[in-house]
């Protein structure tokens, strides 16, 4: 599957979501019903977020996923390299 490493984590309107760079940027992948990232269980769906490179280019590498449980926010840290299975 394809693995990413954690650029952030944080908690709005009550849910957690992580954001994370896909490491290698020719891998495809799908989020499944019982995707996890990093072994942390995700919602079948994921988000583009609009974010620059220092160039100030539109990066394409970056995915935000919403954590099933709000409480699993503290299992990934920014850095840590996970798997999306």
């Amino acid at each position: 599957m394809a693995q990413f490493q954690v650029e952030g984590v944080f908690e709005a309107g009550g849910r957690s979501y992580v954001v994370a760079r896909l490491l290698d940027v020719n891998a495809q992948f799908e989020v499944l019903a019982d995707a996890r990232l990093g072994g942390v269980r995700v919602e079948r769906w994921l988000d583009v977020p609009r974010a620059l490179d220092a160039d100030g280019k539109q990066r394409t590498d970056l995915f935000g996923f919403c954590l099933k449980d709000i409480g699993d926010r503290d299992l990934l840290k920014v850095g840590d390299r996970a798997e999306l299975a």
